[in-house]
């Protein structure tokens, strides 16, 4: 290697190691540095729609200190709301049977679709429907809580 090309190489090799100790050690500037201006309202967008997430959480949370609400799988939560219990109620209804107590798919059985262990034998409308309130009450506590989880999985 002649003198000037090791000379070339020394001197490329500082220079590379004087712009990685410069790039280094200069401040990282904050992100909303690079926004322009009239970019400003997203800044402030993003800001409120972190702190309504936050308060969100925390309304849960006294929600949930007040009334001592339980979990079952996620899904159980006390409601006081009549006519969305019987809007869910009847939106499961449509779901499985289309709403005929006389729906039949194997081993399911009525409007509810309940397992013909449930009705006991009883495939009255009367007993389908104390049937599906206990089934409800019993296993998520609300309609809602049911159709919640109806939505997610595609049965209650």
């Amino acid at each position: 290697m002649t003198r000037a090309a090791s000379l070339s190489t020394a001197l490329i090799g500082a220079l590379c190691v004087l712009f990685v100790v410069v790039g280094i050690s200069q401040p990282v500037p904050h992100p909303e540095t690079y926004l322009a201006v009239e970019d400003k309202p997203y800044v402030e967008m993003a800001q409120a729609a972190q702190e309504e997430a936050e308060a969100e959480q925390e309304e849960t949370y006294l929600y949930e200190q007040s009334y001592g609400v339980e979990t079952y799988n996620s899904y159980w939560y006390e409601s006081d709301d009549a006519e969305a219990e019987a809007a869910a109620k009847e939106w499961i209804a449509w779901r499985e049977s289309g709403g005929d107590y006389n729906s039949h798919n194997g081993q399911y059985i009525g409007r509810y679709q309940l397992n013909e262990m449930y009705l006991d034998g009883d495939y009255s409308e009367e007993n389908q429907e104390a049937a599906a309130e206990a089934y409800i009450a019993d296993r998520y506590g609300s309609w809602q809580a049911a159709q919640e989880h109806h939505r997610e999985h595609g049965w209650y």
